[in-house]
């Protein structure tokens, strides 16, 4: 029996590849219901400036404070026999050591209550969310070669807009990722 070279078989395993992604795919099952008309939801994380991010030690790095579980803010419901032109939102999250969400803040300074309706909204489902821990990792060398490291699991916070407008009267929740 021939011993193929690594080349032939790259040859091979890429040539495999080129066939299964050529395979055609499945009609759609008559019984799937078409997607919906109404909109997307998706969340718009605002940039932070300098001044709010965790200052590192040059023997530091960090990892996590990534989102998991993110539910979309529902339109207020009372209001959408109003008709309103899209509203935009601002909230902070902040999340504590272990993920989970500990409050959320409006960004936006204004009394109106209809807005206050939109920010429930936001606080509601913000709340909901969960994120993977963020861990600074500071590492400390021994001088003979002895790496060592301490993994502290620390809060933080993001920004975020929400926009709720009315399509074809139907409410949506977007913004841009």
């Amino acid at each position: 029996m021939a011993v193929a070279s690594p080349f032939a078989r790259s040859v091979a395993l890429l040539g495999a590849g080129f066939l299964a992604a050529c395979a055609a795919s499945p009609p759609p099952r008559a019984d799937t219901p078409p997607p919906a008309k109404d909109g997307a939801v998706s969340v718009d994380l605002i940039p932070t400036s300098a001044s709010g991010q965790y200052k590192l030690k040059t023997s530091e790095h960090a990892f996590g404070a990534q989102p998991i579980e993110r539910p979309p803010p529902a339109y207020p419901a009372a209001l959408i026999a109003a008709g309103l032109p899209p509203v935009v939102v601002r909230v902070k999250a902040i999340i504590g050591e272990n993920g989970t969400v500990t409050d959320v803040r409006s960004l936006d300074a204004t009394t109106d209550p209809r807005h206050a309706a939109f920010v429930a909204a936001c606080r509601d489902a913000v709340a909901r969310w969960t994120y993977s821990p963020m861990v600074v990792v500071e590492e400390f060398d021994d001088g003979k070669g002895n790496i060592s490291q301490v993994r502290t699991p620390k809060a933080f916070s993001q920004d975020y807009a929400f926009r709720f407008e009315l399509v074809e009267g139907k409410p949506t929740v977007s913004a841009g990722e």
